[in-house]
C-alpha cells in the first residue's frame, strides 16, 4: 500500500524539537507511550480512520515502534493536517487522507483501508467497522469514538466486538462539554472577524457536545436558543437557563445556527429557505452532512472569503462556513486546547494495546462498552501528574 497525501515535503514540519513539545502538551498520553517501549506488537495490523491531527501523532508513532503496523484514513474530508499525515508516512505509517478531499476522494480512500489486512480497528464515524463486516477472517476487536458511529452501527450484525468509547463518562464530562466549544468558537471569531456578544445563536441538538458549545457561548456573552427534540433534554435546558424552541422558531429569530446532532439531514431545504436572512450555518458535529450541503452548492453562491459561502434562496440569503465539516477540526488553523484532547489519544492507545494484548474470552460480537478499568487509569494519571506540580 503506497500512502496518499497532499506532499511528502510537509513532514519538514514535524522535527524533534516540535514532537517533543507536542508530547509535553500532552502528558498523560505520553505516558502511556513510554509504557509502550520494549513491547512487541509484531503482527498486529491498526488500521486507523479518524481525524488526522497533531494530537495523534505521539501514540501512532509509538505504536508504530512496538513493531506493529498501521494504516491511517481521515474521517473528514477537511480535517486533515497535512503536516501531520506526510509526517506519519515519513515513519512508515500508510496514510491516506488530505485537507480539501472530493466525496469521491473520500470513497475511494475507504475502499484503499479496506484492502489492508487489518485484525483490528480504531474508528470515528462507524464507517470502517461497516466496511470491514465481511472480511474474512473478521477483525478481531475495534474502537468507535462518535455519536454518528453509534447510530450507524448500532442496527448492524457487527461479527467482531466494536468498544464505544463515546458514551464513557469522562469524554462525556471533557471533550464534549470543554473541548469542541474550546476549539470552535475561537475559530468561528477568526473565520469571520465576530465576537458573540449580544448574538442569538441557535445550537441544534443538546446531547453532550450541544451542551459544551451553548454553555461556552453564553459565557462569551451571546443569547443562545437550543433547538431539541427530546423533552427530558429540553428540561435540562431550561434549568441551564436556556430556552428550548422548535427548529422553525430557532431559524427565525437566530443570526448563528450550530449543528451538533451527529446524524445527517438536521437542517434541510425547507429550513434553509425559512431562516431569517445572513443567517451563518455551522457545524459541530462529526457528520459533514449535518446541513444539506449538496443542496445548498446547487443554488447560486459565491465564497465571500476563504470558509466563508454566500447561498441565494429565493426571499433569504444564508452563510456556510467551511462547506458544513466540523468547524473546530477542519478551518486549517491550528488546534486550540490540544492538552484538552490528551485524554482521549489516551484512550485510544489504552484500547488498542488492550485489544492487542487479547481480549477476554467472554467478549462477544457486537457494540461493547469501552472497558472501564481502563477509563479509571487514564483518570487517575492525569490527577496524578496535576497533584505533582
Amino acid at each position: 500500500m503506497i500512502s496518499k497525501i497532499k506532499d511528502p515535503t510537509f513532514a519538514s514540519a514535524f522535527g524533534e524539537d516540535e514532537i517533543a513539545w507536542l508530547k509535553h502538551t500532552i502528558p498523560v498520553t505520553s505516558h502511556f507511550c513510554e509504557n509502550l517501549k520494549g513491547r512487541d506488537f509484531s503482527g498486529k495490523k491498526l488500521a486507523y480512520w479518524m481525524h488526522i491531527t497533531p494530537n495523534i501523532l505521539p501514540m501512532l508513532l509509538a505504536l508504530k515502534e512496538t513493531g506493529a503496523e498501521i494504516a491511517v484514513g481521515a474521517c473528514n474530508v477537511n480535517s486533515t493536517d497535512d503536516t501531520v499525515a506526510a509526517c506519519l508516512a515519513k515513519n512508515g505509517v500508510t496514510v491516506f487522507g488530505w485537507r480539501g478531499m472530493t466525496s469521491a476522494d473520500y470513497v475511494e480512500n475507504l475502499k484503499e483501508m479496506r484492502s489492508f489486512e487489518a485484525n483490528y480497528l480504531c474508528d470515528g464515524g462507524g464507517e470502517l467497522s461497516e466496511a470491514y463486516m465481511d472480511k474474512n477472517p473478521p477483525v478481531i476487536g475495534a474502537l468507535e469514538a462518535t455519536t454518528t458511529g453509534l447510530h450507524r452501527l448500532k442496527n448492524c450484525n457487527l461479527p467482531f466486538p466494536v468498544f464505544d468509547w463515546n458514551s464513557i463518562p469522562l469524554k462525556d464530562k471533557i471533550e464534549n462539554r470543554f473541548e469542541v466549544a474550546d476549539g470552535l468558537w475561537p475559530v468561528f471569531s477568526q473565520i469571520t472577524g465576530l465576537s458573540l456578544f449580544g448574538k442569538r445563536i441557535l445550537v441544534v441538538g443538546y446531547g453532550p457536545v450541544g451542551k459544551g458549545i451553548a454553555e461556552r457561548a453564553r459565557k462569551l456573552g451571546a443569547n443562545v436558543l437550543v433547538a431539541e427534540v427530546d423533552p427530558v433534554r429540553q428540561l435540562e435546558a431550561r434549568f441551564h437557563g436556556i430556552e428550548a424552541v422548535k427548529l422553525s422558531k430557532g431559524l427565525a429569530r437566530c443570526e448563528i445556527v450550530v449543528t451538533a446532532t451527529g446524524r445527517d439531514g438536521v437542517i434541510g431545504s425547507e429550513d434553509l429557505k425559512s431562516a431569517r436572512p445572513g443567517t451563518i450555518f455551522l457545524n459541530a458535529g462529526h457528520s459533514d452532512q449535518e446541513i444539506d450541503v449538496e443542496w445548498l452548492f446547487g443554488q447560486p453562491h459565491k465564497s465571500m472569503k476563504q470558509y466563508i459561502d454566500r447561498f441565494e434562496l429565493g426571499g433569504t440569503h444564508v452563510y456556510l462556513l467551511c462547506r458544513g465539516s466540523l468547524l473546530n477540526l477542519a478551518s486549517g488553523f491550528p488546534p486550540q486546547g490540544n492538552d484538552l484532547f490528551d485524554h482521549f489519544t489516551a484512550v485510544m492507545l489504552l484500547g488498542i494495546t488492550w485489544m492487542f494484548e487479547g481480549l477476554p474470552d467472554n467478549i462477544k460480537p457486537g457494540l461493547q462498552p469501552y472497558p472501564a478499568h481502563l477509563e479509571q487509569k487514564i483518570a487517575k494519571k492525569s490527577v496524578n501528574l496535576s497533584q505533582n506540580f
